[in-house]
C-alpha cells in the first residue's frame, strides 16, 4: 500500500473518530425531528438500503417548524430576491467615489450573477435545515467548467471535521458513493483498483464508496519552482490538499490535487466551549418532541377505545360474531345476554388536545416559528406598527449571535473562494489604479443583517426629529448637526446602493457649478484633489476582460495566485 494513502487513512480514521461521541444524539434527531437518511454511504453498505422513514414520528410539528425555520435564514440572510451582501473598501475613512466605487459595483453584480447561475440557492435551503436540526452542516464548494461553479450540501454524518487551534474547521473527511463509470470518468481508469476495473466491465453502474479529505498542506512550494507554465501553482502546491480514495480494496490514491481556497463551507448554529461539531434548535426541543409524541399516541389510544371500545360477547356468539357496519348476527329466542362495551370510557379529549397544543406552541418557538411567521401565529388583527416593530426587535436580538456565526462560518468564506474562482477564470475587470495597495471588505445588508442594525437608524431618525423641534425656538442648534453624515449613514444602514448617493466631492461639484464656481477653485477651497468630471478629464476605463491584480479577497485582502484547480471528489 502506498505510504501516502496509508497516512491519509490513518488521519481520517482519527477525524472520524472524534465524531461518534455526537452520532446518537443526532440518531435521536434524526428519529424524533428530522426523517431522512443521515451517514448513507455507511448505511447502504451495512443495510442496502437508504431510505428510513421515521417511523416514531406521529405528530409532524417538529418537521414543518424545521422547514419553516430553514425558509426563514434563507429569505432573511440569503434571499435570491433582493441584495443580501454588499463590498466596500476596508478603510472606512477612504472615500468611495468615481473608478473605485464603480470597480466595487462591477465586482458585486458578477458575484450575485455567478451565485445565481450556479447552484447555490437550491444548496443552502438544505444547509439551513441541516443547520436547524443537527446543528452542523457543511456545503461543499467547487469550480465548474459549465456553470462557474457547483455546491452540494453534505448530509450529517457523511461528513467529519477537525479544527485548528482557532477553533475553525480547516479538515473534512467525506464519504460518498460513485459508480464505476463515474470514477473512470473523472479519473481515470489507469488509477482504478483491479476490483474496480473489474465491476468496470461486468456492471458499470454498480456504486463504489470512496473517501474525499481536505486538510491544510503541511509542506508545499509556493515559490517560482512551484508554479506551472501557466504561473499558477500546481495542485500539489496549493495551501489545502486533497486526497481521494477507494474505500475498500484500494492500492493507491485515486487523486491528489489541491485548492486556493478551504472549498467546505462548514457552518454550526451554535458551539459550547471546544466543542467540534454545533448544537442545534432540534436537539434543545428534543425532549418537547418526545412528550409530544407520546402525547399524541396516548391520545390517538384513547379515541380508538372510544370508537372501538373492548367488547364483552356472550359465549353464544363466540366465532361467528359480525361487527362489521350492517352485518347481521342470529340470535335464540329469550336470549337474555348482549352484545357491549365491557367498560365504559370518557377520556377528556379537549384537555389533552389543549395540553398538546401548548406543547406544539413551545416546539414552534423553540424554532423560532414564531419570528418568521409573525402574523400568522399572532390571531390578532389590531397590532400597531410601533408594536410589531418592538416586538420584531425583541426576537431578533436571540438571533442575534447565530446570524454573527453564519456571516464569519458561511458567508465569508462563501464569498472569499467566489472571488477567488471568479478572478482566476479572468471573470472580473482588472482594479483601477487608485485601488492599489488598498483591500476590500463585505458588509451585509440582508434583512436580518439589517434588522440587527435597525436601532441605531431609529436613534438618528429620533435625534434629527429632536433637533427639528429645537430648531424652531433656537435655529443655531442646527449647526451642532451634520446631516449629510446622517444620510450617508442611513444609506449604509439600509442597504442603499452606492450609485443613488453622491459622495462629498460629487456634492461639492454639484454645488459649485450650481453658484457659478469651477471645479478648481472649488477643490483648491476643500483641499480635495479636483475630481475628473470638473475639469473635463475622461473618466478612468474599465475593461471587462483580463485577470485582476489588485484587492484579491473580498473578505481578507490576502492574495490567492492560482490559476486552476482539479475537480476532487
Amino acid at each position: 500500500m502506498d505510504a501516502v494513502l496509508r497516512e491519509a487513512r490513518d488521519a481520517a480514521s482519527c477525524v472520524e473518530r472524534e465524531r461518534r461521541v455526537w452520532e446518537p444524539l443526532w440518531r435521536e434527531v434524526e428519529d424524533f425531528v428530522l426523517p431522512r437518511c443521515i451517514d448513507s454511504p455507511r448505511r447502504a453498505d451495512e443495510a442496502g438500503d437508504t431510505a428510513r422513514r421515521g417511523p416514531r414520528i406521529i405528530d409532524g410539528t417538529a418537521t414543518r417548524a424545521v422547514r419553516i425555520l430553514a425558509a426563514g435564514m434563507q429569505g432573511g440572510l440569503t434571499s435570491p430576491a433582493r441584495p443580501w451582501f454588499r463590498l466596500r473598501l476596508a478603510d472606512e475613512d477612504m472615500e468611495e467615489a468615481g473608478p473605485e466605487r464603480r470597480w466595487l459595483d462591477v465586482v458585486e453584480r458578477r458575484l450575485y450573477a455567478a451565485l445565481a447561475r450556479s447552484n447555490f440557492y437550491a444548496a443552502v435551503h438544505g444547509l439551513y435545515t441541516e443547520l436547524a436540526a443537527f446543528g452542523s452542516a457543511d456545503m461543499y464548494h467547487e469550480a465548474d467548467p459549465q456553470r462557474v461553479m457547483r455546491f452540494s450540501c453534505l448530509a450529517c454524518g457523511d461528513f467529519a471535521w477537525a479544527c485548528d487551534a482557532a477553533g475553525r474547521v480547516d479538515t473534512v473527511v467525506r464519504r460518498l458513493r460513485m459508480s464505476a463509470r463515474q470514477i473512470a470518468q473523472r479519473y481515470g481508469e489507469a488509477r482504478l483498483s483491479r476490483r474496480v476495473r473489474r465491476m468496470l466491465r461486468r456492471d458499470p453502474e454498480r456504486s463504489v464508496p470512496l473517501v474525499h479529505m481536505v486538510r491544510p498542506r503541511v509542506r508545499r512550494n509556493a515559490g517560482e519552482a512551484g508554479k506551472t507554465a501557466s504561473g499558477g501553482l500546481g495542485g500539489v502546491n496549493m495551501p489545502w490538499q486533497s486526497l481521494t480514495w477507494e474505500t475498500e480494496g484500494a492500492e493507491g490514491l485515486l487523486h491528489e490535487g489541491g485548492f486556493e481556497e478551504f472549498p467546505h463551507l462548514a457552518a454550526r448554529w451554535d458551539v459550547a466551549g471546544g466543542d467540534i461539531y454545533g448544537r442545534s434548535p432540534g436537539m434543545d426541543v428534543l425532549p418537547d418532541v418526545k412528550m409530544l409524541q407520546e402525547m399524541a399516541r396516548s391520545q390517538l389510544l384513547a379515541i380508538h377505545k372510544v370508537v372501538n371500545p373492548p367488547m364483552r360477547v356472550p359465549s353464544g356468539f363466540k366465532q361467528r360474531l359480525n361487527l362489521i357496519p350492517g352485518g347481521q348476527n342470529y340470535v335464540t329466542p329469550g336470549q337474555g345476554e348482549s352484545v357491549g362495551p365491557l367498560y365504559q370510557i370518557n377520556p377528556d379529549i379537549g384537555a389533552v388536545t389543549h395540553k398538546m397544543e401548548d406543547v406544539r406552541r413551545a416546539v414552534r418557538e423553540g424554532f423560532f416559528n414564531d419570528l418568521f411567521l409573525m402574523f400568522t401565529a399572532e390571531g390578532r388583527s389590531n397590532i400597531t406598527a410601533a408594536e410589531v416593530l418592538e416586538r420584531g426587535e425583541e426576537k431578533l436580538l436571540m438571533l442575534g449571535p447565530v446570524i454573527e456565526r453564519h456571516q464569519s462560518e458561511l458567508l465569508d468564506p462563501l464569498l472569499e473562494r467566489t472571488y477567488g474562482i471568479l478572478r482566476r477564470g479572468g471573470l472580473l475587470p482588472p482594479p483601477p489604479p487608485e485601488l492599489a495597495g488598498r483591500s476590500m471588505r463585505v458588509e451585509y445588508v440582508s434583512a436580518l443583517a439589517q434588522a440587527q442594525r435597525v436601532v441605531t437608524a431609529q436613534a438618528i431618525r429620533r435625534f434629527a426629529s429632536d433637533v427639528s423641534a429645537l430648531a424652531g425656538v433656537a435655529p443655531q442648534v442646527l449647526d451642532k448637526v451634520d446631516f449629510e453624515q446622517a444620510v450617508d449613514e442611513l444609506a449604509a444602514i439600509a442597504g442603499v446602493p452606492a450609485r443613488v448617493v453622491r459622495s462629498d466631492a460629487e456634492v461639492a461639484t454639484l454645488r459649485a457649478a450650481r453658484n457659478g464656481l469651477t471645479g478648481t477653485a472649488i477643490a483648491s477651497l476643500m483641499s480635495l484633489p479636483v475630481p475628473a468630471s470638473a475639469v473635463g478629464a475622461a473618466e478612468h476605463g474599465m475593461p471587462e476582460d483580463g485577470m485582476a491584480h489588485g484587492p484579491a479577497s473580498p473578505v481578507t485582502g490576502g492574495g490567492n495566485s492560482g490559476t486552476g484547480e482539479p475537480h476532487a471528489g
